[in-house]
């Protein structure tokens, strides 16, 4: 074989394979816009609605776990942003985060944690008062 010719076979086949790219590219474009779709988390929009009918509301329970320490549990609706918002109000407020856990269900979240830490200067975190801040932000978000 003659370098000419091997040049030209490669050419060919170059050209070929190019042509297969923009065949299987093709192919791609149509299938990825129904993978998309499927696999977006779909956010409820109606999680208000979803609690109400399944009995679910809003809440906030805390207890005193000894010294600077609170178990808190918050219900609150299911939507996005609002754990983001939740969680930062409470950094900006000063607590400390341990043993969190986070559930969705029905339109709602459950956020579980033990709080460290004082709010307002130096006074020790009580009760009643963590649980009406924890009740107001959860009511502006």
């Amino acid at each position: 074989m003659k370098k000419e010719t091997v040049i030209e076979d490669a050419i060919t086949y170059i050209r070929q394979l190019k042509g297969r790219v923009l065949f299987l590219c093709d192919q791609v474009l149509q299938v990825e816009p129904l993978e998309e779709e499927e696999t977006k988390p779909k956010i409820d929009e109606n999680a208000a609605e979803e609690m109400k009918n399944c009995g679910i509301e809003e809440d906030v329970k805390v207890t005193n776990m000894g010294g600077n320490k609170l178990r808190i549990n918050i219900i609150f609706e299911k939507k996005r942003g609002n754990f983001t918002k939740l969680v930062e109000a409470m950094n900006a407020l000063g607590f400390v985060f341990g043993d969190t856990s986070v559930t969705t269900l029905k339109g709602a979240t459950l956020f579980s944690s033990v709080l460290e830490g004082t709010h307002g200067g130096d006074r020790i975190i009580r009760v009643e008062e963590t649980r009406e801040l924890l009740l107001k932000i959860i009511r502006g978000i």
